[in-house]
């Protein structure tokens, strides 16, 4: 289905945390690494000029909170971490949507990486 407007896009590739997260013991006594991708959907620069970073929606303010987010609290489930993340990114009513992935790369020996993916909308988009 072809779409009405433009959009444009953000991301954050590869945001490499060390933080608390798991529902074991060893988990809630040891930091393990955590890999978040993000992309934000959001309002077209079609044919505008932008000069100021207040026109825009900020990767570099979205990874500054992501990692202080990161260091707050130990989470139980990787899942409650991407909602937190969403939350971040949708923050700025130039956002239209979000797609967050956290892996764990670390946590089952016979696979590169588990993890989850979500995606949410802005709560005045119709998604």
């Amino acid at each position: 289905m072809l779409r009405n407007k433009n959009s444009d896009k953000i991301f954050i590739r590869d945001l490499a945390l060390e933080m608390f997260v798991g529902i074991y013991d060893h988990e809630k006594k040891n930091k393990q690494t955590v890999i978040v991708n993000i992309t934000v959907e959001v309002e077209s620069n079609a044919e505008k000029k932008l000069s100021d970073i207040s026109d825009v929606v900020s990767y570099e303010e979205i990874t500054i909170s992501i990692v202080e987010l990161s260091k707050k609290k130990h989470y139980n489930l990787l899942e409650e971490f991407a909602e937190d993340i969403s939350i971040i990114c949708l923050n700025n009513n130039k956002s239209i949507s979000a797609k967050i992935t956290v892996d764990k790369p670390d946590i089952i020996e016979s696979c590169s990486t588990v993890g989850v993916e979500i995606i949410r909308y802005n709560g005045r988009c119709n998604g």
